[in-house]
């Protein structure tokens, strides 16, 4: 028997997390947690904690988006990314951002590695389009961390071009 990579969905919107979950679950390759509060998000984050949160947990990716009811440090990534800074031991999570906000500082942020570490940042109203492709080379081709390269790089890119 084996086990399918499990995939969190956090968003205010639940529609957004059931369409989501809706397209992963259509491979049949992927077990996904929908969530639709950051308290409930939070939970299911430390119920795949191991070694009481000093390694990396066991979710291979969390698929997120902003609350635009809070400031941009009180957001749901921050707080995964200063739950795993507790310990040398843990890597980050890779995270995939779904959202229809188009703020370029959020953008930036979000993509920075040092910050958030986002592996992609898709639009709301596209996400169809690159979201299986981009979960596949995160959670089976382990390229999380090239993927975050390759996104800040293209939003560098086009921040220049602009």
């Amino acid at each position: 028997m084996s086990f399918k990579p499990v995939i969190l969905i956090y968003d205010l919107d639940n529609k957004l997390v059931d369409e989501i979950a809706a397209e992963i679950g259509a491979t049949g390759q992927y077990t996904s947690i929908n969530t639709y509060n950051e308290a409930n998000a939070m939970d299911a984050v430390e119920q795949y904690d191991r070694c009481f949160g000093l390694l990396t947990n066991k979710l291979s990716c969390v698929i997120t988006g902003w609350n635009n009811y809070k400031k941009p440090r009180d957001q749901f990534l921050y707080h995964l990314r200063e739950v795993e800074r507790r310990s040398p031991l843990r890597h980050p999570t890779p995270v995939i951002m779904v959202t229809e906000d188009h703020r370029e500082d959020l953008k930036k942020r979000a993509l920075v590695t040092a910050d958030g570490g986002v592996c992609a940042y898709l639009q709301k109203d596209n996400f169809r389009d690159a979201l299986i492709d981009t979960l596949n080379k995160i959670v089976f081709e382990k390229r999380a961390a090239e993927r975050n390269r390759e996104s800040l790089r293209d939003f560098l890119a086009q921040e220049q071009h602009d």
